[in-house]
């Protein structure tokens, strides 16, 4: 630990600081002394490593307290690691460069500003992608493999990613530091996926030349509604016309699911709306081997028949409806 440095003094905090008071003094010089913000400003990116080992160390209260002990001269204990590493040998201070050991710390740090400029989380790591995936409601129920061709920018081999050959634009990217290439991938799709999840798919994001680690493809589903089948969750819905015989005599019919057709039994007696439950016949759980429930609603259907022989058949039926089937609902 280098405590030659005053780390709330770099922060621009007092020694009785809150810890979320070095959070917010952390983030504002961050995103004033972030390289990305500052391209090719050694400064900036010197005091941006400076901010980061003073962050690292006052925000976390054990290594703040053994920093404070070290300053005082009383303690006698060791360093704990950080969530960050170093890419050189000697640790803080030594003028090594630092990367982030996890990028989403600096995806949330700087939100829009590294999302909407594409630039990298960490200083050797390339950022992260995302695609849209429009997928048919059977195929993300059942799970499939889908291939998928996208254009992959990369760093430029030709200036490194700097954009400047000596002291000239490169003319290989053109002065932007990034060329594209086409990449084709085979992308499984685990069955019972959800509307909105994401499948990451590692090194394939924005790629880094030399010792550079390339970013992540990040996969968003969208699902294709089906002109059947309903998504609650794990379970499916289904509305079933019946016939209004089946429906008064009781009857086995075929009855569409995500895996093929099954035998369910109406019963006799059977009315608009009632719901049949087939259970485990939903969606899987892509996190567990459970898996919903299937539930058909039965829709019972009234003949268009107009003929005489019908209406008479009607008329007697008459004679064993319930003459007080609304009564008290006016």
């Amino acid at each position: 630990m280098n405590t030659k440095k005053n780390h709330y003094e770099t922060l621009g905090l007092s020694e009785g600081a809150s810890a979320d008071e070095v959070r917010k003094a952390f983030r504002r010089l961050a995103r004033k002394h972030h390289p990305d913000v500052n391209p090719g400003d050694k400064g900036a990116e010197a005091k941006f490593k400076e901010i980061n080992e003073a962050h690292e160390v006052l925000s976390d209260p054990k290594k703040r307290e053994e920093y404070d002990a070290i300053r005082k001269g009383v303690f006698t204990g060791g360093f704990g690691e950080g969530p960050y590493h170093w890419t050189a040998a000697g640790g803080p201070g030594s003028g090594a460069r630092v990367s982030w050991g996890d990028p989403g710390d600096l995806e949330e740090m700087f939100g829009d500003l590294l999302r909407g400029s594409g630039a990298r989380s960490g200083f050797d790591r390339g950022s992260d992608l995302t695609l849209e995936l429009s997928v048919d409601f059977l195929d993300m129920a059942r799970g499939t493999v889908r291939e998928i061709l996208y254009r992959r920018p990369k760093s430029c081999r030709a200036c490194r990613g700097t954009g400047r050959a000596g002291r000239s634009r490169c003319q290989a990217c053109g002065g932007s530091g990034r060329t594209e290439s086409e990449e084709r991938i085979q992308v499984k799709i685990p069955a019972g996926a959800k509307e909105g999840s994401r499948i990451r798919v590692a090194g394939k994001g924005e790629g880094r030349e030399g010792s550079g680690k390339s970013g992540d493809l990040l996969i968003l589903l969208r699902m294709i509604p089906h002109p059947l089948f309903r998504r609650e969750g794990q379970d499916v819905t289904l509305d079933l016309p019946v016939q209004y015989s089946e429906a008064v005599q009781g009857a086995k019919i075929s009855v569409p699911t995500i895996d093929g057709p099954v035998s369910v039994t109406v019963p006799p007696g059977t009315s608009s709306g009632k719901k049949l439950r087939l259970k485990g016949r939903g969606l899987p759980d892509p996190g567990s081997s459970a898996r919903g429930d299937q539930y058909v609603i039965l829709q019972v259907a009234v003949p268009g028949v107009r003929s005489r022989e019908f209406l008479e058949l009607v008329e007697r039926i008459r004679e064993f409806e319930d003459p007080n089937l609304r009564s008290g609902w006016n």
